[in-house]
């Protein structure tokens, strides 16, 4: 080999030396790794789901879990708590210590909790927030025996039989209920709301008849939805989704309700380096394949709505001055 053969080969080597070092520098793929806190975890783990197994919620959590597992190195158990909209759910984990190994599955709920003194936590003041996943979008959903195959006819139904017509949700006076009635209020019809703390309960109502109606994600029932069983009446965005683009949107008869979202949160007190590390691992598990299935599947894709610790916080204390805004206007608080 030639000496200018080889100098050319030195220049190479340097140009793309260069390159990977701007890349690195500059591309967030490649953030370096959050230093894990010394000692932790020192013992198992538990990730608590205020809710029943089957709802969206409950498969989020236990899928995340999968690839957060790994870097944490440590046992970490999947916990479901049912009861009062997540309150049973709320006082366990603030009743462990802040240390970062309760780890909690939250959604927009919570603070409605503490407005309607269900739970003496104020969620936002009293946990921090560690992600926000995603933001779902919900819709009202019919079944087969519903006294209506679309949302025209239900509303025709609602209108000749005020109050007769239900609908279920979960939690009492959760965002299910508010949102779901503020739509039909919209479209002039009165429903009767019931109540559920189960999931699969709660579709086992609407499939045999017992409910007229739920207020659920799509994304949660879609293999009932393709089989026939199940069908959204009317989408709660403001434009249609190219998903349902055969049916209604909330948008359409005026209004638009506030979208769920799901997030992890730890109490209040656990040290600084845990929440950053903690923060960085459920970041990164949710570029898991199963998980990105998962939100893509569930329609969970359809708004960006991830956030980090500091930026959740912020969010989250805006929003609770919106719910108890709008829970005072329904004359619940005072």
């Amino acid at each position: 080999m030639d000496w200018k053969t080889i100098k050319g080969l030195k220049m190479v080597c340097f140009v793309f030396g260069f390159t990977a070092l701007i890349v690195a520098i500059t591309c967030p793929s490649t953030r370096a790794q959050v230093q894990k806190p010394k000692g932790f975890p020192s013992k198992n783990m538990e990730y608590v789901i205020g809710w029943g197994a089957g709802g969206g919620s409950d498969v989020f959590g236990r899928l995340i879990c999968i690839p957060a597992r790994r870097p944490l190195g440590a046992p970490l158990v999947v916990v479901n708590m049912p009861g009062g909209a997540a309150a049973a759910a709320t006082e366990y984990v603030m009743n462990q210590p802040a240390d970062g190994h309760t780890l909690f599955g939250i959604t927009n709920d919570l603070d409605v909790n503490y407005l309607l003194g269900r739970s003496k936590y104020t969620p936002h003041r009293d946990m921090i927030p560690i992600i926000r996943a995603h933001v779902d979008v919900s819709a009202i959903v019919l079944g087969e025996k519903s006294p209506g195959k679309n949302w025209q006819e239900l509303v025709a139904y609602g209108k000749k039989n005020p109050g007769k017509l239900t609908m279920g949700g979960i939690g009492a006076l959760a965002s299910d209920e508010r949102w779901g009635k503020m739509v039909w209020e919209a479209a002039g019809v009165q429903i009767s709301y019931v109540p559920y703390d189960d999931a699969g309960e709660m579709h086992a109502a609407l499939l045999g008849g017992h409910i007229n109606t739920m207020f659920e994600e799509p994304g949660v029932i879609m293999s009932m939805i393709e089989k026939g069983s199940m069908k959204p009446a009317i989408i709660l965005t403001e434009k249609r989704v190219s998903r349902f683009a055969d049916g209604p949107c909330a948008g359409e008869v005026g209004v638009v309700p506030p979208m769920m979202w799901r997030g992890v949160a730890v109490k209040k007190g656990t040290p600084d380096d845990v929440v950053k590390y903690l923060e960085y691992v459920f970041r990164e598990a949710l570029k898991d394949d199963m998980v990105k299935h998962f939100e893509k599947s569930r329609l969970l894709d359809l708004y960006p709505g991830y956030m980090g610790s500091a930026e959740f916080m912020k969010v989250w204390e805006q929003e609770y001055q919106v719910n108890e805004k709008s829970l005072k206007q329904m004359g619940l608080i005072k």
